[in-house]
């Protein structure tokens, strides 16, 4: 066996070793947060390199002769792993030595590994019309980027180069919807389905609102999905539910050029959905659109005459926040409260540039004693009461700026 494999699974063996001890040496809550930290990284760093050797074994076709029809179901038959995440490394692998940029991003910790793998496809097989230049851009755009924020950001740049119109991409969107029923295991049926991304959001609010919370409800968002399901069933049975006329409400952001259709931004929903334009626009004609106006003669800074977020406060925090913006949260904004930065008991206004949104845990978390906030809502920062100081989740750009 060559002298590099032996020195590395010798340096892999010592490392768990390590690792082994690590949990009796993690004596207190900041060491075991350090250890498990450091672990994840490696970890990542590991992922990487495993994804490159897939990727060379893949272009040798190093799996002929074993019986199986690429190094992905190779690697799951030897490991008894999942062939999908063996085939996302791979393809993470191919990314990584196609696209420099990429690479050393990664590298040095400017784009994680998992939000790599969200850009891969594009980066192995990029749109027509796209260059090497475009894909270093998309990269750029992405450090820093959550795998979500880079899954979407891989969309959207996706969408700028499609040749398909509008109409052409939305009908295309449409034939692809489906839902279908699973075998039952365990007197259980897996229910899957394929919705366009406004749809989507219709119907998640449709279902939420049939399961509304109440006191002392204990269900996580998607068990009252689940039950919403049920109950509007049920209903229709019961000759209970019949046609209307009542729009859906929803909250939509986007720019006004994208809404008079002078240019192709998506638009973002209360729930955190992108939806392509045209589909937003054609929204519109269907559903009652809130406009929000950042500014304009709508007061939205009621200093201390009032306590609680106007309506039109509330809804410019869902377009400027876009979610809960405590670092590391992807809670959205229909899901969250408008907290003062600076408690109301203790003289804070309510200002829009001293509210912020934050989703119930993170509401509670931020007024357990002990914790304060200091700053405004672009730039605040927390204390908490162990000493952990959490700076503000950077203001998503606009939408125009997420390409």
């Amino acid at each position: 066996m060559d002298t590099p494999v032996v020195d590395f699974q010798a340096a892999a063996q010592a490392a768990l070793a390590l690792g082994r001890g690590l949990p009796a040496a993690a004596t207190d809550h900041r060491r075991l947060r350090v250890s498990i930290l450091a672990v994840h990284t490696a970890a990542a760093q590991l992922k990487v390199v495993e994804a490159e050797l897939l990727a060379l074994a893949e272009t040798r076709e190093a799996w002929v002769g074993t019986g199986a029809r690429n190094m992905a179901d190779w690697l799951a038959g030897k490991t008894n792993s999942s062939y999908g995440d063996a085939k996302r490394k791979t393809k993470l692998g191919s990314a990584l030595g196609k696209n420099k940029k990429l690479k050393d991003a990664v590298e040095k910790g400017e784009v994680s590994p998992d939000s790599a793998e969200q850009l891969a496809g594009t980066i192995n097989e990029p749109p027509k019309g796209a260059d090497d230049h475009h894909l270093d851009e998309l990269v750029d755009a992405c450090k820093g980027a959550s795998p979500k924020d880079a899954r979407d950001a891989a969309n959207l740049f996706a969408t700028t180069f499609t040749p398909e119109t509008e109409e052409e991409a939305a009908d295309r969107r449409h034939q692809a919807r489906s839902l279908n029923f699973g075998p039952s295991e365990d007197g259980m049926v897996a229910v899957r389905g394929l919705l366009p991304s406004a749809s989507a959001d219709q119907v998640k609010k449709s279902l939420l609102h049939a399961a509304s919370p109440y006191e002392g409800d204990t269900r996580t968002i998607e068990q009252r999905l689940a039950d919403g399901l049920t109950n509007l069933s049920t209903a229709y049975a019961k000759g209970e539910v019949s046609g209307g006329r009542e729009a859906p409400q929803m909250t939509i952001t986007m720019t006004e050029a994208s809404r008079r259709g002078h240019s192709n931004e998506p638009a973002i929903t209360d729930l955190g959905t992108r939806i392509p334009p045209f589909e937003a626009r054609r929204l519109a004609e269907l559903a009652e659109i809130r406009r929000v106006v950042m500014a304009g003669s709508e007061i939205i800074d009621l200093g201390r005459t009032y306590r609680y977020a106007s309506t039109a406060q509330y809804l410019a925090l869902m377009a400027r926040d876009r979610g809960c913006v405590w670092p590391g949260c992807n809670i959205p904004a229909a899901w969250c409260h408008a907290d003062h930065i600076h408690e109301w008991e203790h003289g804070g206004a309510t200002n829009l540039n001293q509210l912020a949104l934050l989703c119930p845990h993170h509401h509670t978390e931020r007024h357990r004693p002990g914790v304060r906030i200091e700053g405004d809502a672009a730039t605040w920062r927390i204390h908490l009461a162990n000493g952990t100081v959490l700076d503000r989740r950077p203001i998503r750009p606009p939408v125009s700026a997420a390409a």
